[in-house]
């Protein structure tokens, strides 16, 4: 069975288009050189939610039949996984589905996603921009298949080994009624617009691809603080045009307080010995997204420790420079990582 990874993300666009000619890029800092045809370099983008919500109550067997053909492995992930009414081949799915399609909210959720998003070209250029970059770096790597979606307000990027799953009714924009109507707090509306879905994909499918390895990491602070910290410099290396607050998902003054902080958060983390704590609700805490960082003052941005992170790592590549991005990503001796870095805040 293919692995599955759920990717449970709030918050982004990835500035720059497609050019269509070969490009060949030299990193100088890692001296390496790869080629890239960007040519014939497109990303395809299905639009599922047209596709489902196409199907005739007076056919649902035919129309189950033809999302089958056509989706595969991602109708049924969507099925079981982000709507929860079962798989198609449940003797009650039709009834399942038919509720769901003519459910008034699903309905208004849908009208909704095709106001705000009646096309996804720009997106379909954003996400190519940002999956050649992937291929210069990871040329052995899958490109997965990627479609968009509804999830009623789920999930926001789903991924699987092959497929990349974009919920758009959670990038509807931080002040869409159905979230203030939700009761969604503040920090989890702030990116849920459109400039978050590329940065918020690459993430995702940087997790899938380069998953945490608990057998060889041990699961504590500062493991998570680095992990989560190569996930925001591989982001910013496959989307290097993006302004940083929105890769960490921050707004500019919860950046500039980080920036301003990094000293004294670092000091607290060893003062107070969190690095190397195991208990997961301290990891929960510091790591999870939240209104702002346990043990911190309220002006910090939830996940600041995860910053933190990525100033070690970015600290780290400048310090080692003969570490390549792919070498970076399947690194897990993050205690080693931590004391070549020699981070001083």
């Amino acid at each position: 069975m293919n692995r599955i990874v759920y990717s449970i993300l709030t918050g982004a666009l990835c500035a720059g288009l497609l050019q269509g000619c070969t490009c060949k890029r030299s990193d100088n800092k890692k001296g390496i050189t790869i080629v890239v045809d960007k040519t014939n370099f497109k990303i395809k983008v299905d639009r599922f939610e047209d596709d489902l919500f196409s199907v005739k109550s007076d056919s649902m067997d035919a129309g189950i039949s033809k999302l089958k053909a056509k989706y595969g492995e991602f109708f049924e992930l969507y099925n079981y996984k982000m709507v929860k009414i079962g798989t198609s081949s449940d003797k009650g799915y039709p009834k399942e589905l038919h509720r769901f399609i003519t459910d008034y909210y699903m309905k208004l959720d849908y009208e909704r996603v095709k106001k705000v998003y009646p096309n996804v070209n720009a997106l379909t250029e954003d996400l190519s921009t940002a999956f050649a970059n992937f291929k210069e770096y990871f040329p052995k790597k899958r490109i997965p298949r990627v479609v968009t979606c509804i999830s009623g307000w789920n999930q926001s990027v789903v991924t699987s080994d092959s497929v990349l799953a974009i919920a758009l009714d959670k990038y509807l924009g931080r002040e869409c009624d159905f979230y203030l109507r939700l009761q969604l707090d503040n920090y989890m509306r702030y990116t849920m617009q459109r400039e978050y879905i590329v940065p918020d994909c690459m993430r995702a499918w940087g997790y899938a691809t380069f998953a945490f390895n608990d057998s060889v990491a041990v699961y504590n602070v500062l493991n998570n603080m680095l992990y989560e910290g190569k996930m925001l410099y591989f982001m910013k290396k496959m989307l290097p045009e993006t302004p940083d607050s929105i890769i960490f998902g921050f707004s500019p003054s919860q950046l500039k307080w980080c920036n301003k902080n990094a000293k004294s958060m670092w000091t607290y983390l060893l003062e107070y010995k969190l690095l190397f704590s195991t208990d997961y609700m301290i990891i929960r805490k510091l790591v999870f997204p939240a209104p702002f960082t346990s043990y911190f003052p309220k002006e910090s941005p939830g996940r600041a420790v995860v910053w933190l992170g990525y100033k070690i790592i970015e600290a780290y590549m400048d310090e080692n420079q003969t570490v390549t991005l792919p070498q970076l990503m399947e690194a897990t001796d993050y205690q080693l990582i931590l004391r070549k870095s020699k981070f001083k805040p």
